[in-house]
């Protein structure tokens, strides 16, 4: 969910998502995230976190302008403004009805394994119903 009010958030989450492409999509996350303040002066950093990785940097770049990555974007966009939960992060949506649609349950409080465990529980056991 990139948040608008950091300039080079929706870039980031495309170079994310196109090196997901490639199987890599946990790793270039978390090098993006463990120095986000390098893509201020230079949103194009993750080309190099790319050649790090082993991926295909011109598979990247195509994948990059790819209408399907701005449409995952936009939909998952859409479904955390239409859970009716402020747009924050990290966020953990918990839960969907049988159609799918998110029920929107976050963690109040400590947000340990203890309390998603609970959480999780009892949403399995509402579509067991």
């Amino acid at each position: 969910m990139p948040l608008s009010f950091h300039k080079q958030a929706r870039k980031a989450a495309k170079y994310a998502l196109a090196a997901g492409e490639q199987g890599k999509y946990k790793e270039m996350f978390k090098m993006i995230f463990s120095n986000y303040r390098g893509l201020k002066t230079n949103e194009d950093l993750p080309l190099q976190y790319a050649i790090e990785l082993g991926l295909d940097v011109e598979k990247l770049k195509r994948d990059m302008n790819s209408p399907k990555l701005e449409a995952l974007i936009k939909e998952e966009e859409n479904q955390l403004r239409n859970s009716g939960l402020r747009a924050s992060v990290p966020k953990f949506i918990i839960g969907t009805d049988n159609n799918g649609t998110v029920t929107a349950r976050e963690p109040v409080g400590k947000r340990d394994n203890p309390t998603f465990s609970a959480i999780i529980d009892e949403e399995l056991a509402k579509l067991k119903k």
